[in-house]
């Protein structure tokens, strides 16, 4: 079943509510979209809730998962390393994903994720 699409009040609600730490889940019912969807929404928009836990920097398990049955191949601290030395160099998301053989969507959550945790690591002092 598709789901609505989340208007610019719908995105505004979503960071009031991860201020407030509600869970995504509990967004996601409230917006009546799902809690991968408030998920995309706020790694896009680097809306953290308050009470974050620690950030890992290096993968934790193994390169290779299954996620709604798609083989998933977890980013390489040198793949994150060549994919911010790339960026730097002015290309974009899509020119990235073709020179590390990714798809332009996770190359641009995955920069947004590398700027999340650099921003955690600022804040933690």
């Amino acid at each position: 079943m598709a789901r609505r699409r989340l208007t610019d009040a719908d995105i505004e609600r979503i960071a009031e509510m991860r201020g407030r730490n509600v869970p995504m889940a509990v967004i996601g019912l409230a917006l009546d979209c799902s809690a991968s969807s408030v998920n995309y929404h706020c790694l896009r928009l680097g809306i953290d809730a308050p009470k974050t836990a620690k950030c890992t920097t290096h993968v934790i398990g193994p390169m290779l998962v299954q996620r709604s049955g798609h083989v998933v191949r977890r980013f390489t601290p040198e793949e994150d390393t060549r994919l911010l030395a790339l960026e730097a160099e002015g290309l974009t998301p899509t020119e990235i994903a073709r020179a590390l053989g990714r798809r332009h969507n996770t190359v641009t959550a995955r920069l947004a994720t590398l700027a999340r945790h650099q921003e955690r690591l600022e804040a933690a002092g």
